[in-house]
This record gives structure tokens, sequence and C-alpha cells, in this order.
């Protein structure tokens, strides 16, 4: 009897042991499972197709295009060469920040169809002018002011003068997309100069075309701290300039810091917004915003070839900008 329930007992222990390993529950089962995940035979996840983090870094190096329109003198010193050394001494300060790229104003006007009118552009003209070329920021100015003190002595071989030269200049920064204006700046500096002439060989007035250069150079100087704080609000802004099948030409490629796999976004023409009721100019609307464009390849000295990412309708001229995903 003994002998029985013992292979019983046995029986019953071997039935139990049995039935837990079936549980799916069980603890065995469970690291089973969690091997099975973990084996090399389980295929990877695909990678993101795009990089965001790489796309914000490729905004911020994207230059952009700015041009330096000649200041409109109007003191009795100088003339237009004292307009066109101000606009060169702006534009080699600011060749000097590497957010921007120079176009000069005989690039955006070589056919002189801008006009200029008693110190005054048409400005209509310049920021058509300056989206067609891909530029998103203009600079203006004014010399307001230059007053001269000289002294000194008269008489003997070397007579040597002394010039304490007062100069006031206005600073002005557009935004060509939108048109408006987003800093402007009066700036006053004197400098002392000291001229030796020979038997006075040379006349007082001789001098008028470089004696104020100094002080409107150090007016100026002191504009550039605030120039770079208003243009960091300015978007790099390119343009369409050629369709050919499903290949899209842009006008700005790898030397302004375009790169492949970027995206762009594309948008219609901008549209002027006139209060109906006052009207007054509000300022340029966005267009249409169409699509994303991806940028593939470059060709000439400063252009990329981009294809359609997503949208349709993308047309000549459109105006594309730099296109960042939300995180």
């Amino acid at each position: 009897m003994h002998k029985y329930l013992t292979l019983i007992c046995i029986f019953a222990l071997t039935f139990l042991t049995h039935c837990a390993s079936l549980n799916p529950f069980g603890s065995d089962s469970s690291e089973k499972l969690e091997a099975e995940a973990k084996t090399p035979n389980t295929p990877a996840e695909d990678p993101p197709r795009y990089t965001w983090e790489i796309n914000e870094s490729l905004k911020n190096s994207v230059k952009k295009k700015i041009v330096v329109l000649n200041f409109y003198n109007k003191t009795q010193y100088g003339g237009k060469e004292l307009g066109e050394y101000a606009a060169n001494t702006v534009q080699d300060m600011i060749a000097k920040i590497p957010d921007f790229v120079i176009i000069t104003q005989e690039e955006l006007n070589p056919d002189e169809l801008i006009n200029f009118d008693d110190g005054k552009y048409n400005m209509k003209q310049v920021f058509d002018r300056a989206r067609a070329r891909g530029v998103s920021a203009v600079v203006t100015g004014t010399i307001e002011d230059v007053r001269i003190d000289e002294r000194g002595d008269e008489v003997g071989l070397f007579r040597t003068r002394y010039n304490s030269v007062q100069a006031k200049v206005k600073f002005q920064l557009h935004d060509a997309t939108n048109e408006k204006m987003l800093l402007t700046k009066d700036s006053t500096a004197e400098v002392l100069e000291e001229h030796t002439r020979f038997l006075a060989s040379r006349t007082v007035e001789s001098y008028d075309a470089n004696r104020a250069e100094g002080a409107v150079t150090k007016a100026l100087d002191k504009v550039v701290p605030l120039f770079s704080q208003y243009a960091k609000r300015i978007s790099w802004v390119g343009k369409i300039v050629k369709i050919e099948m499903n290949r899209f030409f842009i006008n700005a490629g790898e030397p302004t810091g375009i790169t492949q796999g970027q995206l762009l976004k594309v948008f219609g023409p901008s549209q002027p917004i006139i209060d109906d009721e006052s009207q007054q100019f509000i300022g340029m609307a966005p267009g249409r915003f169409k699509g994303i464009l991806k940028v593939v390849d470059y060709f000439g000295n400063d252009g990329a070839v981009a294809i359609v990412h997503a949208g349709s309708g993308f047309q000549e001229k459109d105006r594309v900008e730099v296109y960042t995903p939300p995180h």
C-alpha cells in the first residue's frame, strides 16, 4: 500500500511541473520572449529619412545676400564721392560678418533704372530688384552733416593745418522680403586731423574729398554692433529661377550655405497689402505656401538643383526659404 502511495505522489508532482511549464505567464516563458526580442534575427527599425537637428544647423549656416546703396551726401564736403565712400565702408564692415554675401549696387542696378531723386531712392524699385536677385536686406543712408573747424599756421615753408571734423550719419536697414525698415539710427563722431601743405601749393578746398572720411568711418563704426543684432531677424530667401521636367533650379548653392539634403519651403509671389480706407501701405504679405523641395545637387557658381519633396504647383520666380520642421 505504501508503495502505491509513493508512486501516486511522484506522478502528481510530475504532472504539476509539466502544467507549470505550459503557463504563458510563467517567468521562464517571459525570459524566453525577452531573449527572442533581443536576438539579432529581429529586423531593425528603418532609420529616419531626415535628421532635423542637422537641418537646424544648416539653417544657421545659410548666408544672406545684402546690398549697400550709396549714401546721400547732404553736406557741402566731398560730394558724391563721400557718399560712395560711406557705402564702401559699410560693405567692408559687413564683409567681416560670415552671415552675409555682399551684392554690389552695380549688380543690383546694372542698367541704372532705379531712380535717385533728392536724396531718396525709389524703394519700390529697389525692393523689386532685390527680391529678383535673392537679396534679403538693403542698407541705405545719409550723411546729414559735416562740420570742419580748421586752424594752424599761415606762414612758413611748411604750413600745418589742424582740423576738428564732426560728422552725423543716418544708417537704415531694410528687410527686402516684407519691405519693412528694421533699423534707423543716427550716429555722430569727431576726429582730429593734421595736414601739411608745402608753400600753399594746395588750397583748403582741395582737401574736401577726404577730410570728412575719418569722422564718417568712426560714426558708422558705432552702428555695426546694432546692425549685427537686427540683421539676425532677417530670413534667408531665394527663388526658383528655372524648372526643367522634375528639376528645380534655385539661385543659391554651396557658397551661400545650401547643402545637399536641405529642405526648402516654396511660396508664391508676395502681395502688397493696402488699407482700403486710408490707402496706407501696410506691407508685403507672404505668398501662398505651395510645398517643399529637397536639394540634391549644385550647378554654376552658386546654384542648387532640387526635386519635389511635398506639394505641387511650383513655378519659376516662386520664393524659397529654409524649412526646419519642429523637433
